[in-house]
Formats: C-alpha cells, sequence, structure tokens
C-alpha cells in the first residue's frame, strides 16, 4: 500500500491532464464494452426474430443493474476521491469496504425479486410468443446480480484512487472474454440465447475475480481495506450513497423509461422492430463513448478539486470536458450517418428481419443528429455527482425521461409511424441535453456561493 500513487497525484495535479489522463482509459474500457453489446446482437441476430426481440424485451431490465452498479460505483469513486483530497486514507479505505456491502445488500434484495417475478414481468413487457427466449436470456443474468453489480461498483472503485488504467484492464478482459464465449455458447454449444447471457455472466465474474486479486494481492493500490473496514458504518454509508444513491436511481429511472418506449415501440412496430430498436441504442452508446468517457473522469477529477474547495479547477475541467466530448461526438455521428445503410444490413440479415432494413436506417441516421447534444447530459450530470449534489441530475434525468416518454406516446397516438417514434426521441433528448447542462451550471454557481459565505477562502486557494 503506497500513501501517494500516480493515481492519486493525477487526480490533484491540473485537472485539464487528470481529466484526460483518466478518460482515455475509460474510454478504451467503454469502446469494449459497447463492442462486446454490438457482437451480442450480432449473434443473436442470427437466431432469428424470436431471439432478437427476447434480447430487446429483457435489455431494459439488465441495463437497470449495470446501471445500479455503476451508479453505486460512481458514489463509491467519488466518496474515494473526495478522501483522497481530504487526505483521509483511513475512510477512503472504508469508503471502498462500505461499496463491497452495500452490493451484497442490494444484490440479497434484488435477485429472489427478479427471478420470482421474470416471467409476468415479461408478460406485461409486451413478450408475447417470445416468453420462452425472454425467460432463457433473463433468468442467467437474474441469477448472477451481485458479480454484475459488483463489477461496476470495483470499476469505480479504481477510478477513485485514479486507477482508470486498471479499471479498464478489468472491463476490456471481461468484454473479451465475453465475445470470444459468445459464438461458443450460442452456436457451438447449441445454447441459444440463454448462451448469450451465460457468456455475459461469465466475464462479469472473471472481471470481479481480477480486481479482488489486485486489492487482496498487489501492495502498490491505493486502497488497502481490512476486516474491520467492513463493518457497518452509518456516516460512511450516507457519503457514498449522496452520490451513487441517487445516480443509480437516475441510470434506473432512465432504464425503466426504457420499458415503456419498447412497448410504444412494439405498438408501432411489433416485437421484431424491438429488437433492432435497442441495437440502435446500443450503436448510439458506442457514439457517446466520448461523453461517457469523460464524464466518468470529471466525477473523480472534480470530486478531488471539491475535496480542497477549488472550484476555479472545477470549472477549467468542466468546460474542458464539455466542448471536448461535443466536438468529438459531433464527427462520430457524421460517421454513423453515413455508415446507417451497410450497418442496418448487418442486423437485418435474417429473412424474418430483412424487411426493417430501411426503418432501422431511417433510425440511425435521425440517431445521429441528436447524440452530440445529448453528451451534455453526462458531463452535466457528472459535475453535479462531483459537487455531491446527485439528486439534481437525477430529478434532470427524470425530466428528460417523462419528455421523451410523453413524446413518443403523441407521435404513436397522433401519427403512428416508426419515423414518428424517431423524431419524437430527437427533439426530447436534445431538449434534455441542454437541460442538464444548463442545470448543471447552476448548481455549480450556487454551491460556489454557498462555499463561499461559509468559508471566504474556498475557490480561492
Amino acid at each position: 500500500m503506497e500513501e501517494s500513487t500516480v493515481g492519486t497525484r493525477t487526480l490533484l495535479g491540473d485537472p485539464r491532464k487528470g481529466v484526460i489522463a483518466l478518460a482515455i482509459p475509460i474510454g478504451v474500457a467503454l469502446f469494449f464494452q459497447q463492442l462486446n453489446n454490438i457482437v451480442d446482437s450480432l449473434w443473436v441476430a442470427g437466431l432469428g426474430g424470436s431471439a432478437m426481440g427476447a434480447l430487446g424485451i429483457v435489455y431494459p431490465i439488465y441495463t437497470i443493474l449495470i446501471g445500479i452498479g455503476n451508479g453505486l460505483g460512481i458514489g463509491v469513486g467519488a466518496a474515494i476521491a473526495r478522501d483522497i483530497g481530504h487526505r483521509n486514507h483511513a475512510d477512503a479505505n472504508r469508503s471502498a469496504a462500505q461499496g463491497i456491502v452495500i452490493t451484497l445488500v442490494v444484490s440479497l434484495i434484488l435477485t429472489p425479486f427478479l427471478l420470482l417475478t421474470a416471467e409476468p414481468l415479461m408478460v406485461i413487457m409486451g413478450a408475447g410468443d417470445t416468453v420462452g427466449d425472454c425467460l432463457a436470456y433473463a433468468n442467467p443474468l437474474y441469477l448472477s446480480t451481485f458479480f454484475i453489480i459488483l463489477s461496476g461498483v470495483m470499476s469505480g472503485m479504481l477510478r477513485g484512487e485514479g486507477a482508470a488504467k486498471r479499471s479498464m484492464a478489468i472491463q476490456v478482459i471481461g468484454a473479451l472474454v465475453n465475445i470470444v464465449l459468445d459464438p461458443i455458447m450460442i452456436y457451438t454449444l447449441d445454447m441459444g440465447v440463454a448462451g448469450a447471457a451465460w457468456a455475459t455472466v461469465i466475464a462479469f465474474v472473471v472481471s470481479c475475480a481480477i480486481a479482488a486479486y489486485w486489492y487482496l494481492r498487489d501492495k502498490s493500490m491505493y486502497i488497502s481495506i481490512t476486516r474491520s473496514d467492513y463493518r457497518p458504518d452509518a456516516r460512511v454509508w450516507r457519503g457514498i450513497m449522496s452520490v451513487g444513491g441517487p445516480e443509480a436511481l437516475e441510470l434506473s429511472i432512465m432504464y425503466l423509461f426504457n420499458i415503456f418506449l419498447n412497448y410504444v415501440v412494439i405498438e408501432v412496430g411489433g416485437t421484431d422492430m424491438v429488437g433492432l430498436y435497442s441495437t440502435g441504442w446500443r450503436i448510439a452508446n458506442f457514439i457517446m463513448i466520448v461523453g461517457q468517457a469523460m464524464g466518468g473522469a470529471m466525477v473523480a477529477v472534480c470530486a478531488a478539486e471539491y475535496g480542497m474547495r477549488r472550484f476555479d479547477l472545477i470549472r477549467t475541467a468542466f468546460r474542458y470536458s464539455v466542448v471536448t466530448s461535443v466536438l468529438m461526438t459531433a464527427a462520430l455521428s457524421v460517421v454513423l450517418a453515413l455508415a446507417a445503410g451497410p450497418l442496418s444490413s448487418v442486423f437485418t440479415m435474417s429473412d424474418d428481419l430483412a424487411y426493417l432494413h430501411g426503418d432501422m436506417t431511417e433510425m440511425l441516421m435521425i440517431f445521429a443528429l441528436f447524440l452530440p447534444v445529448m453528451s451534455l447530459v453526462y458531463t452535466g450530470s457528472s459535475l453535479m455527482q462531483s459537487i455531491n449534489r446527485a439528486t439534481g441530475g437525477m430529478i434532470n434525468s427524470l425530466a428528460r425521461n417523462i419528455i421523451l416518454s410523453a413524446g413518443m406516446y403523441a407521435a404513436m397516438v397522433a401519427i403512428g409511424t416508426l419515423t414518428s417514434l424517431w423524431w419524437a426521441t430527437a427533439i426530447a433528448e436534445i431538449l434534455g441535453g441542454l437541460m442538464m447542462y444548463a442545470h448543471a451550471r447552476i448548481v455549480l454557481r450556487r454551491v460556489e456561493h454557498e462555499e463561499s459565505v461559509a468559508d471566504p477562502r474556498a475557490g480561492a486557494e
């Protein structure tokens, strides 16, 4: 264990250099994660429309688990980064340990609930004749809730102490394991859509095992957890959940709304289209990697600066992240628009999906229009997380998703075409991105003012 590591020095140095130093490995990890999601869809597409429909219907629930893990990981990472900013090593260790304890508690509640409600929930979500495939894909994921959430928490722990390259490593290795196992388990072992789920589960277990090995055996890590750190600590829980709770809730709300959006897509385009719709969002998330990476890096860097009350450096990191993410996402969106047709051909290659080629192409082209502005959602929300005002991001996300759901429902009722759904999505996401950006700036000014009143030296160091 070291009192000062390369990671902690990165957090406490030039914020622009810190953001880019953390964003690159986070971006690489996200690249492989999104590549894995797309490869999943590609292999499952070969099974036909029923399997693709199952993937689309279960995907929002799976992403809720991912969102809970990532949200808690952000909370743990922000708590560790603040402790580093305060030069409080003991609290950083406790924050990491309590993050694992929270993961266990949440998993013990969620796992039986998901398994018991699996079938009726699939029926409510419009599974219809695909309910068998839905359960085959969902049950392995539900059984592995602990590892899915723990993977996000451990990634947050690593980012919180500035070890973004190690966080990248566990996610890249997990994604590669999944990519290799997909065709073997789906086709070679003839497990079908269940094989895709088990490949994902094994990948999460491998990622968690590597991170656990580092923390148990590698003495160069900043975090060094002892048995006493696992004793429940209400103060540390509050510190983690003040950011992790709203962020996990924000992500869960976003993905819960996706269940309703899936219903709207099924009503207009059928169960075959909902699989392609979820695939379209997987491709969109691939384009959004820069915004997500910059946001993830901001949380650790700005939380450390907030621990030292250096608001001028927080503003610098925020401006840099916003400009970089918008410009780079715009460039990638142009590529998406140009490649929309060939990409759609890949995912509609089976005979029973070919008729949706044109609809998917149009969807991807319209998605390309709003993604640059949507990147503001990630940087704005991350700013609020880093200064311990994550509830603002949650409220903003709730409002954005209400607008999106209302817009898509109105388009379904008034027009009833897939094209109208895509345009409703574009309008709502552009408005949502601008809302999050404006909200983040207002919250930062308010927090800085409150701190300056409490301590006139704040931000002037």
